[in-house]
């Protein structure tokens, strides 16, 4: 059973599908975004974790992988972004996306492919920008640094110019090399003459061009002083992101199908205050014949230095999630190991929702946490609410607790006790979940495993269930490695206002061993056990009233096949499935099969997808529906494209999907992604098409999204108190202190705090605004035969006023 093929490198599992789609040129050059987007197809409750393996110079925000949780049917889109540092090298960088379930069993693994530009970003500053001569004797050494900013080596050539010194050239080059990110320094030593030296300053001009086209890529200068003199002092800046946010605001219109038009509005923006700091984000849409818009995900933030206060459209992911409008209060203490959340929500998903308040229930929540460092904390969590459709007032209270015991164990747990209050028939109901999952490794071999158990009438996110996953792998040697998983898995909630008598449940073993590769090619060889017993079928058996279950049983022999090219830009796989099946309503056995294939090179992928046979229970009652004696079969074709042009400026992403089975009949698919990124503004363009052909009807439906980014200034909010500083300075000509007859106000005078520097204007006054509170240092500056005292600044109230008085040098 061992085939070869050229596909992308993934193994998937049956029922998840993975797709990157590539966003980048969003957030500038060393930036980019992508979409993770899963999709569940089976009918099992996915849960697992997203790893993402990145070249050297390439990071991503979610360093510890990406959870993600989906229910049966659902699709999630997860956002990822890449962080390319400064000291990437330019060329072609791949991504590897690798989905895991809980056990860190491999279910599906992508690879998406960028390119890093070349960048040849230089910049030259002067170490010394002010020199000072003690006699005319002393050598003068004149020290310029070039910083390679870019991500290739570099040839330059420097240029020092003199204006008048002993030497016969006024210009004098030093060439060099600079290594990417690293800095060289160029010194040129030289003797001023007797005239030079007795001025009260020079300047020496030194300018940078790279080779070999002499293209100029900065400029600076360094004053040579004498001491006897006073010169201006001006400090190089340097522009240094650290927490800065960006401000956007952004319009678009989408139309779905013929009938459909939708106008959107959707921005976020930050801004400092006297005392803090303001977030807003707002989402706000309508539809054509909509009598009121809808507004969601909007809220405003105020926080003040470790208080945070919210008001407005609140989500809460708990263990009993909260969502709606509301407030939320949060305290976080100054080493950042504790903090307090306290928050009210009304179940309404629009934020100007005319209903009545609190027509829809309301809930109320407040958690602690308590946070060594990352490995190890400790949270207590009560939360309520007040729920009008299961007629109940539910009340949860339970802790998590995250502990990391060294670099091979870690383990986390959850304990959650409900109590449900049903006033109407008079029932308080307890209820109970416990959770626990851990990870580690004995004598080289990897155990992880997730438990999970919930009471039926659990008031939680996850009622009624109980699920059992282990997995263990060891490397036999450098060559082999086995594996084994076991998912065990009950699902039977319970509501005393609801018809429900679900009752399902499923068992699933998989093993397997990896072979050595030959020739890049690598092959993982295993068989796998389903079980799957359920009565939410019924229906579709003509069996409604019977709550007998539906069983589904089958052995299978799986053959994945990976292969990648010895440059890493084209990358296959290809996975072959077969065995037997036991159906409902079914005394012969059935034979069943699954061939799985991927081709991936830069920036296209192709899938291809061929199943013989119903995988699950699912797919077996479906194809009853349209009374099929024929076996179950399904065929699905994709292909993605992801390319960026004009310096990443435009990005494109476009693919198209061919699927044909008894139940959605023959559905061609396509979409179009166009995303233009600029320093001010953005523009994009999505289109979509569906068609499908069933025994009944053919639909087609058209959707199209035009919209633009408009960006904001990018500011850094600081949560701190922040005040101004305004000084006069003046030339206290009698040496008392205060400014009265015969003094004058300084103009033009320069005045440094902490690194700093500031020139008075016609009035003498300078003005700095919006200040952290803190200590400031005046240093002093001799100038024109005038200083000031170097003092400190204590800045601790909103407007501070101050004097300088300038005293004549002796």
């Amino acid at each position: 059973m061992i085939l070869f093929t050229m596909t992308i490198s993934a193994q998937q599992i049956p029922g998840i599908d993975m797709e990157i789609r590539s966003e980048s040129g969003t957030e500038g050059h060393n930036i980019m975004d992508f979409t993770v987007v899963l999709k569940n197809k089976g009918q099992m409750p996915f849960s697992g974790k997203i790893n993402i393996q990145t070249p050297e110079g390439i990071r991503i925000a979610a360093a510890n992988g990406i959870e993600t949780e989906l229910d049966p049917g659902e699709t999630v889109f997860l956002p990822v972004k890449i962080i390319i540092s400064n000291n990437a090298v330019a060329g072609d960088k791949t991504l590897v996306f690798s989905l895991a379930d809980r056990q860190s069993k491999a279910v599906s693994e992508k690879s998406a492919t960028f390119k890093v530009a070349q960048d040849t970003a230089l910049r030259i500053i002067a170490e010394n920008p002010i020199l000072y001569i003690n006699n005319m004797k002393d050598s003068v050494e004149v020290r310029a640094r070039v910083s390679n900013l870019g991500n290739v080596k570099q040839h330059v050539t420097v240029v020092f110019k003199i204006p008048e010194i002993t030497q016969e050239n006024i210009f004098v080059e030093k060439k060099g090399n600079v290594s990417v990110q690293k800095d060289s320094v160029f010194i040129f030593r030289f003797m001023p003459s007797g005239p030079l030296a007795r001025t009260s300053q020079f300047s020496i001009t030194i300018a940078g061009f790279r080779d070999p086209e002499k293209e100029i890529f900065g400029n600076t200068s360094v004053s040579v002083q004498n001491v006897a003199s006073s010169q201006r002092y001006q400090d190089p800046q340097s522009m240094v992101l650290s927490e800065y946010k960006k401000n956007s605001v952004t319009a678009s219109y989408r139309r779905v199908g013929e009938n459909l038009n939708m106008y959107q509005i959707r921005g976020a923006g930050s801004f400092n205050l006297p005392s803090g700091y303001m977030s807003v984000r707002g989402n706000i849409y309508t539809l054509n014949g909509q009598g009121e818009p809808v507004i969601t995900n909007t809220y405003v933030t105020y926080r003040n230095v470790n208080n945070e206060y919210t008001v407005g459209n609140i989500s809460k992911m708990m263990e009993m999630s909260m969502f709606g409008r509301g407030a939320e209060y949060a305290w976080n203490s100054s080493a950042k190991d504790k903090k307090v959340e306290v928050g009210f929500v009304d179940q309404t998903f629009s934020l100007i929702e005319k209903h009545a308040f609190l027509q829809y229930g309301y809930g109320f929540y407040a958690r602690g946490t308590m946070m060594k460092d990352a490995a190890k904390s400790f949270s207590a969590t009560y939360s309520f609410r007040n729920d009008p459709y299961e007629k109940a007032r539910h009340n949860l209270v339970g802790t998590d607790v995250q502990y990391t015991f060294n670099k091979d164990w870690n383990m986390s747990a959850k304990v959650y006790s409900g109590l449900s209050v049903y006033d109407e028939i008079n029932v308080t109901k307890p209820s109970l979940a416990v959770e626990s999952q851990y990870s580690g490794n004995y004598h080289k071999i990897n155990l992880n495993g997730n438990y999970f158990y919930s009471t039926d009438y659990y008031p939680g996110n996850r009622r009624g269930m109980l699920q059992i996953q282990q997995n263990i792998s060891t490397n036999i040697n450098k060559n082999y490695s086995i594996y084994g998983n076991i998912l065990v898995s009950n699902f039977s909630p319970k509501f005393y206002f609801f018809e429900n008598n679900l009752i399902s449940d499923s068992f699933r073993f998989d093993t397997g061993i990896s072979l050595p590769k030959i020739w890049n090619v690598g092959s993982t060889v295993g068989f796998q056990y389903q079980d799957e017993e359920s009565n939410a079928y019924n229906n579709f058996f003509n069996t409604a009233l019977s709550q007998e279950k539906k069983i589904l049983r089958a052995q299978r022999i799986t053959d994945y096949m990976t292969w990648s090219s010895p440059n890493a830009k084209h990358s296959t796989v290809l996975g072959l499935e077969a065995g037997r099946v036991e159906y409902p309503d079914s005394n012969n056995s059935g034979y069943q099969m699954k061939i799985l294939g991927n081709y991936n090179y830069k920036w296209f992928n192709f899938n291809m997808m061929y199943q013989y046979g119903s995988y699950f229970l699912s797919e077996y009652a479906f194809s009853k529906v349209f009374s099929e004696n024929t076996t179950y079969k399904k065929i699905s074709l994709s292909a993605f494209v992801n390319e960026n042009f004009f310096d990443q400026k435009l990005s494109m992403s476009s693919g198209a999907n061919y699927t044909d089975d008894i139940f959605y009949g023959k559905s061609p698919s396509a979409f179009v992604n166009l995303k233009y990124s600029g320093k001010m503004y953005g523009i994009f363009l999505n289109t979509s098409w569906f068609y499908y052909s069933s025994r009944s009807s053919n639909n087609s439906l058209l959707t199209v999204e035009a919209g633009v980014t408009l960006n904001l200034k990018t500011n850094n909010p600081d949560p701190g108190k922040k005040g101004n500083i305004m000084a006069f300075v003046y030339y206290d000509n009698n040496t008392n202190g205060i400014y009265d007859a015969g003094d004058k106000a300084a103009e033009g005078y320069l005045v440094m705090l902490n690194t700093v520097s500031f020139k008075t204007d016609s009035k003498g006054n300078l003005n700095y605004r919006s200040l952290p509170f803190g200590k400031y240092a005046l240093k002093q500056i001799i100038q024109k035969g005038w200083y000031y005292d170097e003092a400190e600044i204590d800045l601790n109230r909103h407007n501070y006023v101050l004097q300088i008085p300038l005293h004549q040098n002796g």
